[in-house]
């Protein structure tokens, strides 16, 4: 059970004037769980990102050494054809 995000104990026996700033400092600290939260998963998604354009970088060699799945090399075949085909017409268009 996960119990970060379980209020505080309330604080009955204090006076009044604590009682508002107790309120306050939980609403402030369940603000900061929820950035925290927040900026873990946007770090995840950052670092999802950045494996995804590392592996759109490796050779086709090599991604059938690392076990990539089958969708994966197909994609890859499909992009290194394509530019080589878009690389000949560049070069037939300046000769």
């Amino acid at each position: 059970m996960n119990t970060e995000f379980l209020p505080g104990p309330t604080h009955w026996h204090r006076h009044e004037f604590p009682r508002p700033l107790d309120a306050w400092m939980d609403r402030m600290r369940l603000l900061r769980l929820r950035s925290e939260a927040w900026r873990a998963v946007r770090a995840q998604s950052r670092r999802w990102a950045r494996t995804e354009r590392e592996i759109a970088h490796l050779s086709l060699h090599t991604l059938r050494d690392i076990g990539a799945p089958e969708g994966l090399i197909g994609q890859r075949r499909w992009q290194d054809e394509h530019e080589s085909v878009y690389r000949d017409l560049r070069l037939n268009m300046y000769s």
